[in-house]
């Protein structure tokens, strides 16, 4: 069986990253993509897709919604869909269930965990296999590698790539980072995401200035940091947090939660590690700067993080 996979998401970096480790691990499969529901349900009905792989929140039209008129439709009713989403709360998990979907992964992940979910998804409901189908050349298996790995296919950020943000060597991340370094291919799309300049507003803080407030940042390898902003603005922010364990690899995926104090709305801001930095000058350093830069298209959730800038600036 040829799989034939739409993506849907309205953050680009996203649908690459998902595109990427669907078609190195089923060589030779269909891809599509939509950037929110609508475009979704509009695409499924000029053609036959047998997996669906959506995010729970975009403009237009959610991921749940697009479920249930899946679930309604006679051609979609048994097609393995899977929920791609920052909102991992219980009600919401439970929610999808409810709804029908097949399986859940909560944002950021790995790689390696995606591609495991999604290999019993099509095991269980198509019958397909991983490596199954006409091979590509220079495909990998796609069942290795780190989230580095999967944004640059396999390609090592240049070594200088400080960012013009006060002159230490980047950090490439502890004992999760290793990936970042296999030798690969490479994707275009990621890699000038990665290489725009920072704006301005968030290039070089003052040294020494009055924190702008803190975020909670959680990393697709699992870990987490109280993030103590320095700079932010609607492209990225920039901050310092104490190292407690492994860092986070450079590209690694990462969600932001921002708290809106007036109503107490939480924004799951989607983004990627883009610098790390020391602030001492030793190999142990415990206080380390990071850059983070957001890859969310959704109006309600730069809303929401638009009000927040307001408040700590």
């Amino acid at each position: 069986m040829k799989l034939k996979v739409l993506v849907v998401d309205d953050a680009a970096f996203v649908r690459d990253l998902v595109k990427k480790a669907v078609r190195d691990t089923y060589p030779g499969c269909e891809l599509h993509e939509a950037t929110d529901g609508r475009k979704a349900l509009k695409l499924m009905n000029q053609r036959e897709f047998n997996l669906v792989l959506c995010d729970w929140e975009m403009p237009e039209m959610s991921g749940i919604e697009v479920l249930e008129w899946m679930r309604a439709d006679q051609r979609y009713k048994k097609t393995p869909f899977m929920m791609i989403t920052s909102r991992g709360d219980r009600d919401h998990v439970m929610k999808a269930v409810q709804t029908g979907v097949s399986d859940y992964i909560g944002k950021p992940f790995t790689r390696e965990n995606f591609v495991a979910k999604v290999s019993k998804v099509v095991a269980k409901h198509l019958g397909v296999k991983p490596g199954q189908g006409p091979a590509t050349p220079g495909a990998g298996t796609g069942l290795g590698g780190g989230s580095a790995d999967l944004l640059t296919g396999g390609q090592a950020p240049a070594p200088a790539a400080a960012h013009d943000l006060g002159g230490a060597s980047v950090l490439m991340g502890g004992a999760g980072s290793s990936s970042a370094s296999k030798p690969g291919g490479s994707n275009d799309a990621t890699a000038k995401a990665a290489a725009k300049p920072a704006p301005k507003a968030a290039a070089k803080p003052a040294k020494g200035g009055k924190a702008k407030g803190v975020a909670s940042v959680r990393f697709g390898s699992g870990s987490s940091a109280k993030l103590v902003l320095k700079d932010i603005n609607l492209q990225e922010m920039l901050g310092v947090f104490r190292r407690e364990g492994p860092l986070p690899a450079l590209l690694e995926p990462a969600v932001i939660d921002i708290v809106d104090q007036d109503n107490g709305d939480v924004a799951r801001i989607n983004g990627y590690v883009r610098m790390m930095q020391a602030q001492e000058a030793h190999p142990d350093a415990e206080t380390i700067q990071m850059l983070i830069r957001y890859v969310d298209d959704d109006s309600q959730k730069l809303e929401v993080l638009s009000r927040f800038i307001a408040r700590v600036r």
